[in-house]
């Protein structure tokens, strides 16, 4: 049988500088992960602590609203006035003024546009030349698709100048292309 050999005093070498270095970088190591720890630690107490805020006002109980009667009627007018206000928003604008721009004439000019949306009424204010020619705008306003029950609700013979003109209001249903 062969003889064993024990060594029990190997010299230090290279695996002992290798096995400290090694030690070195795993406290290092350990020292960076605890102060991330130490880092994180404090962010997660403040988001925490937002969330309990915001758990808080999510279960907080809202006032409740409650109207008496005569509010009721007061609620109701302002509806109606938004309704009004919608109503003149969905006119079509552009078509309208389309249909006053074909039935337009050189002997007469508008000098007012006066818009109902609720009603889809619209009075019209302007001057003519001759009371001939306001008629014929009249005529013109009536044959277009966009208007009906055009009528005549006043006007005024005014002195400009050399020359008479009328003042007129009309008053006209906007039906609108259909």
């Amino acid at each position: 049988m062969r003889a064993l050999h024990l060594d029990f005093l190997h010299p230090a070498g290279p695996r002992l500088q290798v096995g400290l270095a090694l030690l070195a970088l795993g406290v290092a190591a350990a020292g960076f992960v605890a102060w991330r720890y130490y880092a994180l630690s404090g962010e997660v107490e403040r988001v925490e602590a937002r969330l309990e805020d915001v758990k808080r006002l999510a279960r907080r109980e809202l006032p409740r609203m409650r109207l008496p009667a005569a509010d009721a009627r007061l609620v109701a007018q302002e509806v109606d006035r938004a309704n009004a206000v919608l109503a003149s928003l969905t006119v079509p604008w552009d078509a309208m003024f389309g249909e006053l721009e074909s039935a337009a004439s050189a002997n007469v000019a508008l000098l007012g546009i006066q818009p109902d949306g609720a009603g889809r009424q619209v009075r019209l204010a302007g001057e003519a030349r001759r009371f001939e020619d306001l008629l014929a705008y009249i005529a013109r306003l009536e044959a277009t698709p966009g208007f009906a029950n055009v009528f005549l609700a006043g006007h005024e013979l005014k002195s400009g100048g050399d020359a008479q003109v009328v003042a007129f209001t009309l008053a006209a249903e906007w039906v609108g292309r259909r």
